[in-house]
């Protein structure tokens, strides 16, 4: 497991640090990114270097999950004019009611489970306002941001 921070502490509860830690499996790194990748048709691995050292190494792997962190980075978002929550995150669906004076609906309907206030657009996933922050109801709320926007674009 890599941090790019000095510890596991700042972003994560202390029980998590617990278990990772004593875990006979899991090797932490602390102060090392992922640099390179690297494989023909599949990745088969990665460089890392220590930020401290600047000391680069090589990893043999097929796989890599990366989790770069709980800030919704929706700055964007804003300068475009969605709503977000007083987190950063997108607020869709039936939540934009709670958001009303924000909210300036241009259509009859109202929005689809995942689409923001904005017509077509849609979010899924850890950056919406009250996701479960969990991978598989991500990737689940991915599949059906695909099949919503289908439906906006038949609809319109």
């Amino acid at each position: 497991m890599l941090v790019r921070a000095t510890s596991l502490k700042n972003t994560l509860s202390q029980y998590l640090v617990d278990r990772i830690t004593s875990a006979p499996n899991i090797e932490v790194r602390t102060c090392t990114e992922v640099t390179a990748l690297a494989g023909n048709d599949v990745l088969e691995e990665i460089t890392l270097t220590d930020v401290r050292t600047g000391r680069q190494s090589t990893v043999r792997t097929n796989w890599l999950f990366v989790c770069i962190g709980g800030v919704p980075q929706t700055e964007w978002a804003q300068e475009v004019g969605i709503v977000r929550d007083e987190g950063g995150y997108l607020v869709t669906g039936p939540d934009l009611q709670e958001y009303r004076a924000n909210l300036n609906w241009p259509l009859e309907r109202a929005p689809l489970h995942l689409e923001t206030c904005v017509p077509g657009v849609f979010a899924a996933g850890d950056v919406r306002h009250a996701s479960i922050k969990r991978v598989a109801s991500a990737v689940g709320e991915g599949a059906m941001a695909v099949a919503l926007v289908n439906r906006y674009l038949n609809s319109a």
